[in-house]
């Protein structure tokens, strides 16, 4: 059996970067425009 600790971080990082993916599809597909001087918010989930 594989041991916890082989796959849990690769498994979280994995999740992270899945989860930032689907924020800005999020975004791009509610046409959502971020930039520098935009909030946290609007920076995360636009194109």
């Amino acid at each position: 059996m594989i041991r916890f600790s082989d796959w849990f971080p690769l498994a979280v990082l994995g999740s992270v970067f899945t989860l930032f993916g689907l924020i800005k599809l999020y975004g791009l597909r509610r046409g959502i425009v971020g930039g520098r001087d935009k909030p946290f918010a609007r920076k995360l989930c636009g194109t």
